[in-house]
C-alpha cells in the first residue's frame, strides 16, 4: 500500500492487527497502553487509532470502544510492519525427522503438506516441481518381442519415462532403426508442452510412407510418446487442512466454497502464483470470484535442481498467526528440495 505512517502508527497499527488475531476480540487503547507499559498516554493511543480508522487501517465494529484491522490494515501490516518470526529448534528437528521418514518424493510432499497444515490451522497445498521448460532429448523404441516393444522417452532434465506398446505387423531391424531416427528428428527438442494431440496427428498425416505398414505401426507409437508427454506435463497437486477452515468462528459458510474450489484442480493451480525466490501474501482479494475474500492467500515457490519448480500455498483467514506462517513457508521452501532430490 503506498501510505506513510511514522513508527508509533506502525507499532499501534501492529498492536492492534495481533492482538485481534490473538483473542478474535476488538482491541481498546487501554490494551494498547497496558502492551506498551503506559509509556504512551491512552488519550494519544486514541488519537492515533482515530486516525488509522479515519485512513481506512482500522474498522470500528458494532459500537464497541474498541477497533479490528480493516482488510486494507491487514495488507499495510504484512507489506509494511511484518517481523520475523524464530521456529525453535525442536519444532524443526521434529520435521526433519518425519520427512526423513519418506519412502518417495510423493510420500515426502503428502507428509509435508500434512504437517503444514496441522501446525498453522490453514488449507495447504504443494505442487510437485516441475520445468515448464523441459525438452524432449532422445526418444527410443525398444523391440521386447515380436508383437510388443518399449516406447522410451529421456527429457533435457535426464528424467527416463517409458510406456509399453503393441505391434500389429511385424517389423525388421532396419525399419525399426528408421523409425527411431524419424522420431528424434521429429521430437527432440521440442517442449514437452508443446506435444499436442493435433501435433501427433499432423506427425500421422505428413509421415513419409516407406511401406503400408508404416503408418500403422506409428499410430500407436506416437500415441505412447503423446500419453509420456501429457502425463510429464501434468502438475501433481496435494491438499491437506480443508477441515480446518471450519475451526474458524463465522467463517464456515466460506469455508465450504473455498473447498468446492480447490476440487477443481485447474482452478486450485490457479492460486498459486509465486515466482521463484518470492513470498506473496493476497489479503482478501476477490481471487477466482468472490470466494476468497474473507480469506488470505500465502504463496511461495520451491526450486528442485533437475525437476523444476514446486508451490506452497496457504489458504487461512484473514486473520492468521502471518509472522509464524511466513516464517513455515521460508522454512519448507528451504528444506523441500534436499528432500525431493534425493535417491529413493
Amino acid at each position: 500500500m503506498l501510505m506513510k505512517l511514522d513508527e508509533r502508527k506502525k507499532r499501534i497499527l501492529a498492536a492492534i492487527v495481533e492482538g485481534y488475531i490473538n483473542n478474535s476480540r476488538p482491541v481498546g487503547s487501554g490494551y494498547i497502553a497496558r502492551l506498551f507499559e503506559n509509556h504512551i498516554s491512552s488519550a494519544t493511543i486514541r488519537s492515533e487509532m482515530a486516525f488509522l480508522y479515519e485512513v481506512g487501517l482500522l474498522e470500528q465494529p458494532h459500537t464497541s470502544a474498541g477497533r479490528i484491522p480493516s482488510l486494507n490494515g491487514y495488507r499495510f501490516y504484512t507489506e509494511n510492519i511484518l517481523q520475523d518470526y524464530e521456529i525453535d529448534s525442536l519444532t524443526k528437528e521434529k520435521i526433519a525427522y518425519l520427512l526423513e521418514d519418506s519412502p518417495n518424493q510423493q510420500a515426502c510432499l503428502i507428509k509435508a503438506c500434512s504437517i503444514l497444515a496441522e501446525i498453522s490451522h490453514c488449507v495447504v497445498m504443494f505442487s510437485a516441481p516441475y520445468s515448464k521448460t523441459e525438452k524432449v532429448q532422445h526418444l527410443e523404441v525398444v523391440r521386447t518381442s515380436s508383437d510388443f516393444c518399449v516406447v522410451v522417452l529421456a527429457t533435457s532434465s535426464c528424467v527416463v519415462k517409458h510406456k509399453i506398446c503393441r505391434f500389429d505387423h511385424t517389423v525388421s531391424d532396419n525399419f525399426l532403426r528408421g523409425l527411431n531416427t524419424f522420431l528424434n528428428n521429429t521430437f527432440s527438442n521440442r517442449y514437452l508442452r508443446d506435444v499436442t494431440d493435433t501435433f501427433v496427428n499432423s506427425i500421422i498425416a505428413t509421415a513419409p510412407v516407406e511401406d503400408s505398414s508404416f503408418n500403422a505401426i506409428l499410430s500407436p507409437i506416437l500415441l505412447c510418446v503423446y500419453q509420456i508427454c501429457l502425463e510429464s506435463c501434468n502438475i501433481d497437486l496435494y491438499t491437506k487442512g480443508g477441515t480446518n477452515l471450519l475451526l474458524y468462528e463465522g467463517l464456515a459458510k466460506d469455508a465450504w466454497r473455498i473447498l468446492d474450489l480447490l476440487e477443481d484442480p485447474q482452478k486450485a493451480l490457479a492460486l498459486m502464483l509465486a515466482e521463484p525466490n518470492q513470498l506473496e501474501i493476497r489479503v482478501g482479494q476477490n481471487i477466482g470470484g468472490s470466494e476468497l475474500r474473507p480469506f488470505s492467500i500465502l504463496d511461495t515457490c520451491y526450486t528442485v535442481k533437475a525437476f523444476g519448480e514446486g508451490r506452497i500455498t496457504m489458504i487461512g483467514p484473514v486473520r492468521i498467526e502471518y509472522p509464524m506462517c511466513v516464517a513455515y513457508l521460508k522454512y519448507f521452501t528451504e528444506i523441500l528440495p534436499d528432500y525431493l532430490k534425493r535417491e529413493y
